[in-house]
């Protein structure tokens, strides 16, 4: 094993630990909250800007993305503290935490292919670390999977040997 494999391992342990701490209400919340308030800020920033009392156009706008952001993830923290105290109630704390474990190893694992996807654009995998490494060949062989979905501008410049 390298490096490569023991950061991996590594990343997906600290990954499923914090699922298992947090719980998969509070991670699934956490991702669709930044989504959600993301697409929020975006669509509704031009319309709250017109209430503000900001000269310029570029601050303005900038100014009600941020505030409708931070609205919506505070709205969204709200709701999870409120999901978790059901859960709690109902006594599924244990299942909650379990699912968050999965969730955190699932996390790990698309991060590990994106940041291999990334190398694939690089010279890395052609580095003596990486060829001897034990987790590398499986997530190469899931971004190669995946690059038909990916534009073909990137898809064309990944390469693993």
């Amino acid at each position: 094993m390298t490096g490569f494999d023991y950061a991996f391992l590594g990343m997906a342990v600290l990954s499923a630990l914090l699922g298992l701490w947090r719980g998969f209400v509070s991670e699934i919340f956490s991702l669709l909250g930044w989504l959600i308030a993301l697409a929020a800020a975006w669509y509704a920033a031009a319309y709250v800007a017109t209430f503000m009392p900001i000269t310029s156009d570029s601050l303005r706008w900038l100014a009600a993305f941020a505030l409708v952001f931070i609205a919506v993830l505070i709205t969204l923290a709200v709701l999870r503290m409120f999901l978790k105290g059901l859960l709690a109630a109902a006594g599924m704390s244990a299942v909650d935490r379990l699912l968050g474990g999965g969730f955190g190893l699932l996390r790990a694992l698309i991060l590990a292919v994106l940041l291999v996807l990334g190398a694939g654009l690089t010279s890395l995998p052609r580095e003596e670390w990486w060829r001897e490494a034990v987790f590398a060949p499986p997530l190469e062989t899931v971004v190669i999977a995946g690059k038909p979905w990916l534009p073909a501008v990137i898809a064309k410049r990944i390469k693993y040997r």
